[in-house]
């Protein structure tokens, strides 16, 4: 694609200011970071070598927005919330023929931008989103596995664990997910379609160090679902878990007392949360990993794959990088399918990973024939 300039919103929070490292260093071109204290930006990105240019924009001021998308030609939006800011910078990337790129986004985001489906097309644009971790990695990481290693998969087992912290707005953007009851709960897909789990509410499971013993529990999303069905995953089941038992009953309380009906509200439990994401597990680095068992048949085989992806730091971070580097791939890819994807659908997953253990991520990987 022709790419000239690459835009960043949000660049002051650690997402943003690590998809902005990962731009300056992996690809050569000039950056224009967007935020509300142009002043801040410059003394946060000083010594750089020219290819910075910082303008002051506010997501929710329609006219600064609009002058920024008019200024690149593909825009990384790591501003928050997202539940707030919603389509505003994507229909302003339309409006100018910008590509985009959304470290957030969901089903919701993904349903309005469909509407705008035929005029991306029309436009020859490419929009992704949901290009962090979870969503996001959550789905490239099967990907990954299904396109790599297996030829047809009939189970697939997927658990996340992670140490970390979050920003208010991300924060705000949880609660918000609460509201809205995103995803399925005690539940997992068959043949594309999701099925209640007959079973326990939970299920204890070792995981590769640092993350080790943990609760886990099913909760699968519509992100997952076109995963499995671009696959033809027979059977496929994701499971979350928490740093400490007490995120997960904030979690639980905020639910169950509906504790987000005002706005008020729902500041206040993101500052709860905020509380207990910073209690840490002593002695134990941030860390971010997807770990997964899958069985299946390879070459006419069947075999059984687990397979570890490490990232040795926090959420946030690893974030920045993924959707910089979706943003240098569909930069550098010249027939770039165009439409509107979450980021599992829209890049190839082999390439994104691939490029991703360039940047500290591992992978630990093992097939083994089945009896």
């Amino acid at each position: 694609m022709d790419i000239k300039k690459i835009g960043i919103l949000g660049a002051t929070g650690v997402v943003g200011h690590a998809a902005f490292q990962t731009i300056l260093s992996r690809t050569n071109y000039p950056i224009l970071l967007g935020g509300r204290n142009p002043e801040k930006l410059s003394e946060l990105f000083t010594g750089t070598d020219g290819r910075l240019e910082c303008q002051q924009v506010d997501v929710f001021n329609e006219e600064e927005l609009h002058d920024f998308c008019g200024r690149v030609d593909l825009v990384i939006n790591c501003a928050g919330p997202s539940k707030q800011i919603v389509d505003k910078v994507a229909v302003a990337c339309l409006k100018h023929e910008v590509h985009y790129v959304d470290v957030s986004g969901d089903e919701h985001l993904y349903q309005q931008l469909l509407a705008r489906k035929q005029e991306i097309e029309e436009k020859g644009l490419l929009f992704i989103i949901s290009a962090g971790v979870y969503p996001g990695l959550s789905e490239v990481f099967p990907a990954y596995v299904a396109e790599n290693d297996l030829d047809e998969i009939d189970l697939l087992e997927v658990f996340f664990a992670g140490q970390g912290g979050f920003s208010l707005n991300a924060a705000y953007d949880i609660v918000c997910s609460i509201e809205e009851d995103t995803g399925w709960g005690m539940s997992y897909f068959k043949q594309g379609e999701v099925k209640k789990i007959d079973g326990p509410f939970h299920r204890n499971y070792t995981f590769p160090n640092p993350a080790g013993k943990r609760d886990t529990y099913p909760v699968v999303t519509k992100e997952f679902g076109l995963m499995t069905k671009q696959h033809q995953i027979e059977s496929a089941y994701f499971y979350n878990s928490y740093q400490s038992n007490a995120i997960l009953n904030q979690f639980v309380m905020i639910k169950a007392m509906q504790q987000y009906k005002t706005e008020e509200q729902k500041r206040a439990s993101a500052k709860l949360l905020l509380e207990q994401f910073e209690a840490k597990k002593p002695g134990v680095k941030d860390f971010t990993m997807f770990h997964l068992h899958a069985t299946g048949k390879r070459d006419g085989k069947k075999v059984r794959v687990f397979s570890t992806l490490l990232y040795p730091s926090d959420w946030n971070r690893i974030s920045g990088i993924i959707a910089a580097t979706v943003a240098h791939l569909i930069a550098e890819d010249h027939n770039s399918k165009t439409g509107c994807f979450f980021v599992a659908e829209g890049v190839s997953a082999t390439r994104l990973i691939d490029a991703l253990r360039e940047q500290q991520v591992e992978l630990m990987h093992s097939i083994t024939e089945m009896k």
